[in-house]
């Protein structure tokens, strides 16, 4: 039984070999089929595409809105007054507004009763820009410490 593990861990590890020798800068086939299917392929490669939710987007406006406040007023700061007036008082209300929003934004978002026949919503892993080069690390250190255990 372990032979058999052997053999399949050295044929992976032949076949990573030859995937790496390979240099070929075509696109794989499924990108090819999916330009076929109407995506446009002007989206430059290595750039990750960052979609945010609703509570997302308030929380980053609750930030910013809260920093550039605080960097208002201290910038107005003087020995004899604070620096608050009507504008960091406006963000400042902003801020908590939207903190506010990113709390109950999840408890509107459900709906009231879940159906047991209802279909599921399959979500697509999403995939970190570094996930790729970790894959291959995480191979690379297999692939050493196999040979390591294979040359005892």
């Amino acid at each position: 039984m372990p032979n058999r593990y052997e053999r399949e861990i050295e044929e992976i590890l032949r076949n990573l070999d030859n995937a790496e020798s390979r240099t070929t800068r075509g696109p794989r086939s499924g990108q090819r089929n999916r330009r076929r299917a109407g995506d446009s392929g002007n989206r430059p490669y290595g750039f990750p595409t960052i979609h945010f939710g609703v509570a997302e987007w308030f929380l980053l406006i609750a930030v910013v809105t809260a920093l550039v406040a605080g960097g208002y007023a201290y910038a107005q700061t003087t020995p004899d007054h604070l620096g608050s007036n009507l504008v960091t008082g406006v963000l400042a209300i902003i801020s908590a507004i939207c903190l506010l929003l990113v709390l109950i934004t999840p408890l509107l978002s459900r709906s009231p009763r879940s159906s047991r026949y209802a279909p599921m919503k399959v979500t697509p892993i999403s995939r970190n820009p570094l996930s790729n080069l970790a894959t291959r690390w995480h191979l690379f250190v297999l692939k050493l410490r196999y040979r390591r255990r294979r040359d005892h």
